[in-house]
């Protein structure tokens, strides 16, 4: 029961937390879902995706883009086994700057992200491109979904990655959260409500307490 409430509490509150950032019921409600169901396949926790999700809103990355943003990242993350909120850092600041500086190339290059080679393929020389200002954001996102598309190094990466036993056994957790996360919704009505009498009852324990020394 406690486990139920804690965990049911904790997918509540990723829910409110998308909504209140979104602004839209409606819609954080299908990213929330689509997050659940990422989590059960993948090697990332559902806590952690969500969270992954929300320091990507906080870029303004659009609603339309963001499912996609975060399974895309999450799979380059996975495959570098670098955490991923540095590589949603690097990501956001590009595109908050429109272009490539060189201090987020550093980023995605410490973070083992061939971003460097790749760019080179296309633009040449990259540094003197960097000190114009002429690697746009677009060309750093480019290279990244080539990454990530079908025959890309990092395609389906978390996929890979659940089919190991740590990626199971991440998995099965995650489908244990879920099921749990289901009853509590299923149940929030008559949880809430035992969770508010048991608050009251504490609150009033002098007043109760009068009454229970009377009847010992």
């Amino acid at each position: 029961m406690t486990q139920i409430i804690e965990i049911g509490g904790e997918f509540q509150k990723q829910r409110v937390a998308l909504q209140t950032m979104f602004k839209d019921a409606t819609k954080a409600d299908v990213l929330f879902g689509q997050i659940k169901e990422l989590a059960v396949v993948s090697p990332f926790e559902f806590k952690e995706l969500a969270r992954y999700t929300k320091q990507l809103a906080a870029f303004n990355i659009p609603y339309e883009e963001m499912y996609d943003t975060t399974k895309r990242l999450a799979d380059i993350s996975a495959g570098v086994g670098v955490d991923m909120g540095r590589i949603i850092l690097a990501y956001g600041q590009v595109r908050s700057a429109e272009f490539l500086k060189g201090t987020e190339l550093r980023q995605f290059t410490e973070a083992g992200i061939p971003l460097l080679g790749q760019l080179r393929k296309t633009v040449g020389d990259v540094f003197e491109k960097i000190s114009r200002r002429e690697v746009s954001f677009q060309m750093v996102k480019d290279v990244l979904w080539d990454l990530t598309n079908e025959g890309g190094q990092f395609y389906n990466m978390q996929g890979a990655l659940a089919d190991t036993l740590a990626g199971k056994l991440a998995n099965l957790r995650d489908a244990y959260d879920v099921m749990l996360a289901d009853i509590a919704q299923s149940n929030n009505s008559t949880l809430s409500k035992g969770l508010d009498l048991i608050t009251d009852t504490m609150s009033n324990w002098e007043e109760l307490s009068k009454y229970i020394l009377s009847a010992v």
